[in-house]
C-alpha cells in the first residue's frame, strides 16, 4: 500500500500539477488510513479492503474528536487514491463508492481589518537587519495585496513579478491554473525594495533565506509567527491563510470588485467557493434594507399622508 501511495503522489505532482503541500496532505491522510487498517485488521492489500473497514476508519476519526470538515477531507483523499487504483485495476470501485463523504460544515472565514493588516506590515520592519525587514515586508505585502496561497507565494520566481507592467504572474496555482494579478503600488514598491537586498545561490525563486537559499514552508511559518507576535494581534484563529480571506473580504466590502472578479484574482474554479466571502452581519442587513429605494426617506411613500389607490 505504501508503494502504491507513493506512486499516486508522484502522479498527482507530475500529471495533475498538484503542489508539494497538497501532496503532503494526501500522504498524511493516507498514512492514517493505512495505520488504521494495520492496527485493526492487519490488512495491507487493497483487494482485501472492504466497505466496513473504510466506515470503521471514519467512525474512529469521529471518536478521536475530528470535526466533519477534517473527516471529509481525509475521505476525499482516500477516494482520489482509490480512483487511481481502480483505473489501474488494482481495486474494486464499489468499496469507496458505497461510502458517503461527510457533509462539510459551512463556516465563515476569519478575516482581519485593514488596521490589523497594517499592523502586520509595520511589524515586518521591526527587525535588526534590513535584509529580513525588506524580505518579510515583501512577503506580507504579497499575501495582503495579492491574496496568494502559501504554496503559490513560495513558488514565485523573479520573472513572475513584472514591475514595469505592474503585474504578478501566479504560475500553476491550485488546479494547475495560471493567473495574472495587478500589482498595486505598495506591493510593487515592497518587491522592488526587497530585490535590492535579495541574495541567491543559483536559483531564481523570489524569496530567499539569509544564506540565499529558497524559502520552504517551515521557514515561512517561522517568519509568519514572528511577525504575528510583533504585531500585537491576539485574535484566535488567525493564520497565514487568514490574509487570503482578508484580501477577498476587503475587496468585496469596498463595493468596487464583484464576486466574479475576486474569483479570478483568487484562482477559484467555482464561484460558490468564492461566495463564502459574502459574510454579512446583522447591522449590514439593516443598513441594506434601510437603503431600499422604496423605503421612506429614499423616495418611497410618505406614511404621514393618506395612501392613494391607483
Amino acid at each position: 500500500m505504501d508503494t502504491l501511495a507513493q506512486e499516486f503522489l508522484l502522479y498527482l505532482q507530475a500529471e495533475r500539477g498538484c503542489s508539494r503541500l497538497t501532496a503532503t496532505s494526501y500522504r498524511s491522510d493516507l498514512t492514517q488510513f493505512f495505520t488504521h487498517l494495520q492496527e485493526i485488521y492487519a490488512v495491507d492489500d487493497p483487494t482485501q479492503i472492504t466497505v466496513e473497514m473504510v466506515r470503521s476508519w471514519i467512525v474512529a476519526m469521529y471518536e478521536r474528536g475530528l470535526c466533519s470538515n477534517s473527516v471529509a477531507r481525509r475521505v476525499c483523499s482516500l477516494k482520489s487514491f482509490w480512483k487511481y487504483l481502480c483505473e489501474r485495476d488494482l481495486a474494486a470501485p464499489e468499496v469507496v463508492a458505497r461510502v458517503s463523504t461527510p457533509r462539510r460544515e459551512q463556516t465563515l472565514p476569519v478575516y482581519l481589518s485593514k488596521e490589523s493588516l497594517q499592523k502586520l506590515l509595520d511589524a515586518t520592519l521591526q527587525q535588526r537587519t534590513e535584509y529580513c525587514a525588506f524580505r518579510d515586508h515583501a512577503i506580507m505585502a504579497t499575501f495582503i495585496y495579492a491574496g496568494l496561497r502559501r504554496g503559490e507565494l513560495l513558488s514565485l520566481k523573479i520573472g513572475d513579478a513584472d514591475l514595469g507592467a505592474r503585474t504578478l504572474r501566479v504560475v500553476r496555482g491550485k488546479g494547475n491554473k495560471t493567473r495574472i494579478i495587478p500589482l498595486v503600488e505598495e506591493l510593487g514598491q515592497a518587491i522592488a525594495d526587497w530585490l535590492e537586498y535579495r541574495r541567491t545561490k543559483g536559483h531564481d525563486y523570489l524569496f530567499t533565506t539569509n544564506r540565499g537559499n529558497r524559502i520552504y514552508p517551515t521557514r515561512l511559518q517561522i517568519i509568519w509567527k514572528n511577525t504575528l507576535n510583533r504585531s500585537g494581534i491576539n485574535r484566535s484563529g488567525v493564520s497565514m491563510h487568514t490574509l487570503r480571506h482578508s484580501f477577498a473580504t476587503l475587496l468585496l466590502q469596498t463595493g468596487n470588485a464583484d464576486l466574479v472578479s475576486i474569483q479570478h484574482l483568487l484562482g477559484h474554479s467555482r464561484l460558490d467557493t468564492t461566495a463564502i466571502y459574502l459574510h454579512v452581519g446583522a447591522q449590514q442587513l439593516r443598513e441594506a434594507i434601510a437603503a431600499h429605494p422604496l423605503a421612506a426617506g429614499n423616495g418611497g411613500p410618505d406614511r404621514s399622508g393618506s395612501v392613494q389607490e391607483i
